[in-house]
């Protein structure tokens, strides 16, 4: 019975199937060379995407910044894991 009802407060909250909960705030690769603005705008560009192709140009385009922040910075990036378009596209968000 439980379960039941936080399955259906998160189902309500609709943010809990709006987006990944690992993209949110600073858990996600890079989220340290960005400030707290640059952030929400980010979680908001993805969670706006249109299309497949839409969502992999804008990624493409914000690990080559990433890249570059880190490097201006000496700082050392993971590599990239994971890929937050397939997981859109698998949760149903574009075809």
């Amino acid at each position: 019975m439980k379960i039941h009802l936080l399955f259906a407060a998160l189902l309500l909250s609709g943010q809990a199937f709006a987006f990944p909960w690992y993209a949110q705030g600073e858990n996600f690769r890079g989220a340290q060379l960005m400030t707290p603005e640059e952030r929400k705008i980010h979680i908001a560009r993805l969670q706006g995407m249109k299309s497949f192709e839409e969502c992999r140009g804008y990624m493409n385009a914000h690990y080559l910044e990433l890249d570059r922040r880190a490097k201006e910075k000496g700082a050392l990036l993971p590599p990239v894991q994971g890929d937050p378009c397939e997981v859109m596209k698998t949760m149903g968000r574009f075809r």
